[in-house]
């Protein structure tokens, strides 16, 4: 991958390859949390996918795409970390394989977009903005109206409040962001964030570049320097709360205190594996397969933030069973009792995970991503290596350091009461 200094934190990086048929520019954003509103950039989010001042309809925009044969356009919000992030990404056609010059149009409809949104007057098209607010409190009550995103969602408010603010802005916090929040938010975006901007392809360095350099203007900005946000909490929780539901939902938090920095990193991450990633796992055969008592159940892990947690879905009668059932598993871990033929089964399942994750471009990019945020060492041929050469006295080691800090339990209506 090739990196060029556009500005003063304001990075292209080019990632050749002849491996897919599209090409993909991806711009992303970057502030720190505590410098954002996200209720206004989650408004963002929404308002810069669906039109602007070229495509304002639609319609328009439908046809536009339809140029580009089909393309895929997304704005995405996402936190890594310490770090909130809009992404703007387009997948184009190459060119090459219709004979068309399909990536100059790819870049043109990309400026449009981020550039040229729908403000008029200092303030986005009312129309639309209301139309955004009905669209994101809409969204929010049905995200709220499945169990098992509640349950995640309280899960992070209550866990601490690092976690809290990445948790989904409410629908009162929506109502209460104004036009005016929003407007502040995308200038901040164009302004003052960060900027990585990828293109994943067969391409030619000097076009994309004199094409990037021709539609955008890029200012200087601010270095943000801190990513990775090892969460800590000092004492544990349990917390039950009740709701019309069909299944009880169990959210359990641990800390772990290593991210993707510490040298323990393929440790904790074939650690979890054994614990609840994959259907070998100790929590899918113990509590799902032996015993019956989820309908669901799977960890995952946080290396940006030093948590893993575990999801599952239950009988509420059998709360305690499966909380503590999940408790002695992270026991067995701690004191090696897992066999070296499992171990070897988990290794292999993660290094085809991450064999197969360089065969699409949205996993391609990702680890691009993770390498340009943190460091070189991270490149998957080498964590890789790394995970090969794990030993079960690491896997040990890594995992004594894992802590449970809460159980939250959305509990059936009747049960526990």
């Amino acid at each position: 991958m090739k990196t060029i200094n556009l500005a003063e934190n304001v990075s292209l990086h080019l990632h050749k390859t002849e491996k897919f048929n599209d090409i993909t520019v991806s711009f992303r954003y970057k502030n720190s949390l505590e410098n954002t509103n996200r209720t206004a950039r989650t408004y963002l989010t929404q308002l810069l996918n669906d039109s602007c001042c070229a495509y304002p309809t639609k319609e328009a925009v439908t046809r536009c795409f339809d140029t580009l044969y089909g393309s895929n356009f997304k704005v995405i919000s996402d936190n890594l970390g310490k770090l909130d992030i809009i992404e703007f990404r387009l997948s184009t056609l190459n060119g090459n394989v219709v004979h068309e010059d399909l990536l100059t149009k790819q870049i043109d409809v990309l400026s449009e977009f981020i550039n040229n949104p729908k403000i008029v007057n200092g303030l986005f098209d009312e129309t639309l903005f209301n139309e955004m607010r009905e669209r994101l409190i809409l969204m929010i009550q049905s995200f709220h109206d499945q169990p098992g995103n509640h349950a995640s969602d309280q899960a992070k408010r209550l866990f601490n409040p690092s976690q809290k603010c990445k948790a989904l802005p409410t629908v009162d916090d929506v109502k209460n962001c104004s036009n005016e929040d929003v407007v502040k938010a995308y200038h901040q975006l164009m302004n003052e964030d960060a900027l990585d901007i990828f293109v994943l392809g067969d391409f030619d360095d000097e076009e994309v570049l004199d094409l990037i350099q021709t539609k955008f203007k890029f200012s200087s900005r601010k270095p943000i320097q801190e990513v990775i946000d090892l969460n800590t909490k000092e004492t544990f929780e349990e917390i039950i709360e009740h709701k019309a539901i069909s299944q009880t939902r169990v959210v359990m938090m641990f800390t772990t205190n290593q991210t993707m920095l510490d040298e323990s990193y393929p440790a904790i991450l074939l650690a979890n594996g054994l614990f609840g990633t994959f259907p070998t796992s100790f929590l899918f055969q113990e509590v799902r397969e032996k015993r019956s008592l989820c309908y669901s159940i799977s960890s995952r892990i946080d290396n940006y933030d030093g948590i893993i947690s575990v999801a599952t879905a239950i009988d509420g009668a059998n709360f305690e069973q499966v909380r503590d059932l999940v408790l002695e598993q992270v026991q067995r871990i701690k004191q090696g009792d897992f066999s070296d033929e499992l171990l070897e089964t988990t290794r292999k399942m993660y290094i085809n995970v991450l064999r197969s994750s360089i065969d699409s471009q949205k996993s391609l990019l990702t680890l691009d991503y993770r390498e340009i945020l943190l460091n070189e060492s991270l490149n998957v041929n080498r964590v890789l290596e790394r995970i090969r050469q794990c030993t079960k006295e690491d896997i040990i080691n890594a995992f004594q350091q894992v802590e449970p800090k809460l159980t939250y339990c959305l509990m059936q209506e009747g049960q526990h009461e």
